[in-house]
Parts: structure tokens; C-alpha cells; sequence
């Protein structure tokens, strides 16, 4: 369904969030999915983390949403037509500058087009398949950040089949982390990019001239997230990025990162470990 600046914003109807019907065109916009399509995910909220309060970076489409990710903006960038080159600098070079093995996980080009990477040999060679991922847990050479952008075996970007999606990303990606070496000092992110044109009744805060975006599940997995807990705290894609850079003691890229919540409301690295139990 439609996800663009134009109809997400028609959609959001300054804060009323009754447009969805008539400007998605597509009844579909009032589907969801409970326990019964997506058990899998139902399972992994329940045992870990399920943010309720988690909002996309941008009111559009992926890719300024992906940015936003890795750099906390997207300079602008208000659809996928993404430049050959983006001048703006990503968390990979601080990361690169501090010693912290990094990886892209993806099918998808956007973060090759940083001007960062095309000039840094070293860094153009930071990018895989997302099939790559598995074996690279097995073989015991993962890096110390991972993104994996799009699950291996689905897409769920409609009209796709969902749970497809869900077992590729459980199979491929939860399953042989957790049951790997890495589990003790590992944190999963699972997220979506943009909202896909779904209904949420939920307004999202205007934090600036673009965003935030309408709302989309997160869910934590790691032995440190509290166990069947849901986090209402706000947050978003730069949260993300804000964990990464407390841990690894990194500037902040832009304002919006430097403002964000860091998820510590969603964690507990004072209590035992929880051993990880296959979904």
C-alpha cells in the first residue's frame, strides 16, 4: 500500500489519523495481525521486549527512514530516490576511527552510497548478503555492529505473505544468534522501516519538519531485555543509533540522535542472564 510523503501525511491529517481509507485507496489499510498470523513474533514479544511507543524517523517511505538509522537524518531526503552520493557522515566511520568491527547485512545499496564508504576501500567491503549473516554467526566471525537490512528468505512489504517474513527472520537471523557463542553479549533489534500504509490510531509526535513517522513494532531480544515487557517510553530509528553510540562512547551525529532515548528503560544488566530458548 501507499507509503509516500504525500499520502503518509494525508493520512496523519495534522494529528486527527483519519485518513488512511480514503487516501491509502485500499480497504487492506485497516488490516492487522494478531497471534494467529504471526505466532512466531507473538512468542519473542512475550518473551522479551515489545516496544508499544516506537516510532518510524520520517513520515514517508524506507529509505529516508534507513538513513536516519545509521546517521540520525537523512539530509532532506524525503522519498527512495536516493543520490549516488551522500555527503552526510554515517555512524561507519566513527566506528571505523574507534576500532569497532562493523557489517550490512542487505540486498539493498543505500548505505554503499555514503561518500564515507566510496572513498574507504576498507569500508566498501563491509557489505554482504543478508544470507551471509547466519554463516558468519557459525564460523565465529561476526562483527561488533550488524545491520540486516530485509530478512533472507521474505519480504513482508505488502501484498507479501508475512509469515514468510516472520520465519526468515526467527530462522535466519534470532535462532542461530541465540543459540550461538554470541548469545551472552548480544542485543537483537527487530523493526520495520516505514509504517507500509497501515492504520494506527496513534498520533505521532512532531519532533520537526519531518517527523516522526506513525508507529511500527520493535521488539528487543537480548539476555539483558526484561523478559515479557512492554516498553511505552518513545523512541525511534535514531534510538537505535543513540544505543550504539552510548555503548561504544561515540558522538552523536545530528540532533535528532543526540536527543533520543537510549532504550535503558528496556534493559537490565544488573540481573542474571536468561538462557535463550529456540522460537
Amino acid at each position: 500500500m501507499n507509503h509516500t510523503w504525500k499520502t503518509a501525511h494525508e493520512d496523519f491529517d495534522s494529528g486527527k489519523m483519519d485518513g488512511f481509507v480514503y487516501s491509502e485507496g485500499n480497504i487492506l489499510t485497516l488490516c492487522y495481525f494478531d497471534g494467529g498470523d504471526i505466532p512466531r513474533y507473538w512468542n519473542v514479544a512475550k518473551s522479551y521486549t515489545l516496544c508499544d511507543r516506537y516510532f518510524t524517523s520520517v513520515m514517508s517511505e524506507s529509505a529516508p527512514n534507513h538513513l536516519y538509522l545509521v546517521a540520525g537524518t537523512a539530509g532532506g531526503l524525503l522519498d527512495d530516490r536516493v543520490p549516488q552520493t551522500l555527503t552526510f557522515p554515517p555512524i561507519f566511520e566513527q566506528l571505523d576511527l574507534h576500532g569497532i568491527s562493523w557489517r550490512v547485512y542487505s540486498k539493498q545499496s543505500w548505505y554503499q552510497n555514503f561518500e564515507y564508504v566510496q572513498n574507504n576501500a576498507r569500508a566498501s567491503k563491509n557489505f554482504s548478503p543478508s544470507s551471509q549473516f547466519a554463516l558468519d554467526v557459525q564460523s565465529g566471525t561476526l562483527a561488533d555492529v550488524c545491520w540486516i537490512v530485509g530478512a533472507p528468505g521474505g519480504d513482508e512489504h505488502p501484498p507479501k505473505n508475512v509469515q514468510t517474513g516472520q520465519n526468515s527472520v526467527i530462522d535466519d537471523i534470532v535462532n542461530p544468534l541465540g543459540t550461538s557463542k554470541y548469545w551472552d553479549s548480544s542485543v537483537i533489534f527487530i523493526t520495520w522501516d516505514d509504517y507500509g500504509g497501515f492504520y494506527d490510531h496513534v498520533s505521532p509526535p512532531q519532533v520537526d519538519e519531518y517527523g516522526y513517522g506513525f508507529r511500527v513494532p520493535c521488539l528487543i531480544v537480548s539476555p539483558y531485555a526484561r523478559a515479557g515487557y512492554v516498553d511505552s517510553v518513545v523512541n525511534d530509528h535514531t534510538s537505535i543509533l543513540k544505543f550504539i553510540e552510548k555503548r561504544y562512547s561515540l558522538d552523536s551525529l545530528s540532533s535528532r540522535d543526540g536527543s533520543a532515548n537510549d532504550f535503558s528503560e528496556a534493559f537490565d544488566f544488573s540481573s542474571a542472564q536468561h538462557p535463550f530458548v529456540k522460537f
